[in-house]
Parts: C-alpha cells; structure tokens; sequence
C-alpha cells in the first residue's frame, strides 16, 4: 500500500488526524498509530500497524494499493460527472432586472421578465429529458429572480407537476438580494420546494448600504435582516459576504448585528472574493476598482473570518467535499436560461451577449462557443494534477480557468489553506466531543 497523494495528516492539540481529499474522510488517530503509519510506508516489517488501522485508513482513502492511478480515477470521476444524463439542472434568470444597483454586478442588466413563449420552451426542455433523469434541480436566479416571481411561480407549478407523474426527484433553491423576500414570499417558495436560499450582506448598515443600494437610491440593509428572520423558519439560508480589502475590516460587525438579531446558530455566514471582473463594458463591474484579495490572502481571511463566525454562533468549519465536474460550466445537461431565452454555461456570463451559447428554443443545437465549455479539461493542466485541492474543485472556474487576467481565480481557497481548514475542523470536534471517525461522503455526480 502506499499513501495518497490527496491524504493530508495533521495534529491537533497532541492528537493526531488523517484526512483524504479522494473521500472527504477525517479519522482521529490513536497515540502512536501516525508513527506506525509512517514506519509502515517505509516498509518497516515491525511497524506496528494494526490491520483494523490499514483497513480504516484504506476505507477512508489515505492509503491506496500501490497500483492506483489516482489522476485516472479523478480523470474517470470528471468525465462521468460531465456527461450524467440522469440529472437535469436548470438555472432559470426569471428576470434580468433589478431593485438594486450594486457598483460591482458583472450583468449588463435590462428589464426583462421572462414570457409565456421562454416558459413553453423550457417546459418543452423538461418534457425531452423527463424520461431519462432521476432528479431534476432548479436554481431561480436573475437580475433579481423575486422581480420575476409570476414566471418562477408558474414555471415551478408545472415542473413539480411533471416530476411528480414521473418519479423524478424535484428540488429547488433561490440566489436573491433578500429585499422582497417577505413573509408571504417565503411560504410560497417553500410550497414550491425551494429548500435554500442565498442573501448578501456585504458588512454592516452603512457598507452594505453603500455596496448595495436600491436602484434610485435607499438603504436595504434593515429590510433583508428583518426578511432573513422569517426566511430561516422556512429553508436553509446562507448569507454571502462579498468583500474586497476595504470592507472586510467591518465584517466582524456585521456578526455582531446578526447575532442580535437572534440569528445565531440558524443560518451559514461566508465570504465571497470580489475579484475584478470585466463580463461587458456596461456592466458596473468594469469601473468598479476597490482592493481586491489576491487569493493567497482571501484564503487567510476566510480562515480568520470563519474563526469570528463560530464565536458568534454562526457556521463552524468545514473542508470541502469530494466532487465530479464542479460546475454548470462544464456539464452537458446543465443550462443557464436567460430571460429571454438566451443559453450560457456560466452564471457569471447571463447577460453578455458574446457568451450566449444558443436558445431554448432550439436547445439541442447550440452554437460553436459550447465547446470551448465542454473540453475545459483540468487533467491537462500541469498544476492542477501536481495539486493537493484537485479532487475537491476538479480544475475549479472554468470561466476565470480560461481568462488569463482572472486566471489566479480560478482556484478555490482550500488550496491554499487546505492545511489550517482541516485544523480548525479537528479543533472543532475535540472541543464539541463529536467522535471523528471514517464517514466517507460519497463523491457527488456533478
């Protein structure tokens, strides 16, 4: 046997701890049973390895027999995540207008609402597909989705009506600013089976309502923490805190105010890197030109950040599971619809017109520029194979992976801090007694 290439050991506090990457596995280690691991490898005849130990190490994936090909198996995870045809994703802009007009949004937005004519052809989509997949999952995003709530209602009606004839597994989550999400809003969605939601708060009053305005002016920020206290009685909420080197010093504060708010320990709060992003001269991103993070050091503010979340009773930590394809991007039966029916294959594309990849209406037969999504291959980059992170972000963004001014973006933190995260997870199961044990999560399709 031999160690992975993916297996990251670790002590913490005088305990030792093995993690696999391949697997998602942690295991807490006996006194001296790291030691024995390492004689082991070396060969050692009297290392002193138990063979219940050789087997949950090699259950958990820290060990692999000598002759794995561990960049193969990736390789064949990857590509069978890619071409799933048994589940069905659909990120549906429902409009690509907003009631907010934040200085950083990378859309050229208009005020469309999608129409009767786009809802039939995506239900012409679902039709196609309903006698081949197992589950199908939606994603509400705009603009702002909750500007086009006739469509997301009625579209979300008639896909609940057809999975359910067909036994196919249906779900559903919402990326929104929070501002319309009422009480009404959140009983209705949750009716509809959207079982998660994301909201931003980019700091406390005065920066969030600097960062994200109304469209015409006014603050949001008392609106959506009010909202946020009747979301977390209907779905799992996450709140997103997008910082650049400016306004992660008031982070803490906005933990504070959540925290008073009776919030603690009833949602996930986490950061997100502004990086500079430029989708299309119109878009407000192009002038905007705070401090952005270099990765390295949005990586340690993570670490930092997810620190001051556990004090306030907020998310603990956590290292990110196993995966196939990592993304819409890069899957053959994901689709980002736009509101007037345009198709992209990355979020952070809806709205340029250079990255429409074809139309609903005609789905099957899109353009050329598909392609460039479809072979991005992270096996082909050097520094991706020789990578610790590679099982758990499978080549990460492929859109900033193919802009050689966002390049370095492309990565997730965990390669970065990879070691720390893992850390802080050990940390945070000796101080809460959880038993650590091999509990493989099983690496997801897609």
């Amino acid at each position: 046997m031999k160690r992975s290439r993916y297996s990251v050991f670790v002590e913490v506090d005088g305990a030792d701890y093995a993690y696999s990457g391949m697997s998602g596995a942690l295991l807490r280690l006996g006194r001296g049973e790291r030691d024995s691991i390492e004689r082991f490898l070396a060969g050692e005849s009297d290392a002193g390895c138990s063979s219940v130990l050789l087997t949950e190490l090699a259950k958990g994936r820290m060990l692999v027999s000598d002759g794995t090909d561990e960049l193969d198996l990736l390789a064949t995870r990857y590509r069978r995540g890619r071409e799933d045809s048994t589940h069905l994703a659909l990120t549906i802009v429902t409009s690509l207008g907003c009631n907010f007009d934040c200085p950083y949004c990378f859309e050229d937005k208009h005020p469309s609402i999608l129409d009767a004519e786009v809802e039939d052809a995506l239900l012409a989509l679902v039709d196609d597909n309903l006698p081949q997949i197992q589950s199908m999952h939606v994603g509400w995003f705009g603009g702002e989705p909750l500007v086009g709530k006739r469509p997301l209602v009625s579209l979300s009606r008639q896909f609940i009506d057809r999975c359910d004839r067909a036994g196919v597994w249906y779900s559903a989550d919402i990326i929104t600013n929070g501002y319309m999400l009422d009480a009404q809003t959140c009983r209705e969605l949750a009716e509809l089976r959207v079982n998660s939601c994301q909201v931003t708060l980019d700091g406390p009053p005065d920066v969030h309502n600097r960062m994200r305005p109304l469209a015409g002016g006014g603050p949001s920020f008392d609106r959506i923490v009010e909202n946020l206290q009747v979301a977390v009685d209907h779905f799992d909420v996450a709140v997103r805190v997008n910082v650049d080197t400016q306004n992660y010093q008031r982070a803490e504060e906005l933990l504070q105010i959540l925290a008073g708010r009776g919030l603690s320990g009833r949602m996930q709060v986490y950061l997100g890197q502004l990086v500079a992003v430029s989708d299309g001269p119109a878009a407000p991103s192009s002038s905007y030109q705070p401090g952005f993070f270099a990765k390295a050091d949005f990586a340690a503010a993570e670490l930092e950040f997810t620190q001051l979340a556990m004090h306030y009773g907020f998310s603990g930590p956590s290292v990110p599971q196993p995966v196939g394809a990592p993304c819409t991007a890069v899957k053959v039966n994901e689709f980002i619809v736009g509101s007037k029916g345009e198709l992209y294959k990355c979020w952070q594309s809806v709205g340029n017109p250079t990255h429409v990849t074809g139309n609903v209406r005609d789905y099957a037969n899109q353009n050329g520029r598909l392609q460039r999504w479809l072979k991005y291959d992270p096996f082909s980059n050097d520094e991706c194979r020789s990578c610790v992170a590679l099982p758990v972000c499978m080549g990460g963004c492929a859109h900033h992976g193919m802009d050689a001014l966002q390049y370095e973006n492309r990565c997730g933190t965990f390669r970065y801090n990879y070691v720390e995260r893992i850390e802080q997870l050990a940390r945070a199961a000796q101080s809460t007694q959880t038993p650590v044990s091999v509990a493989i999560a099983a690496p997801a399709s897609g």
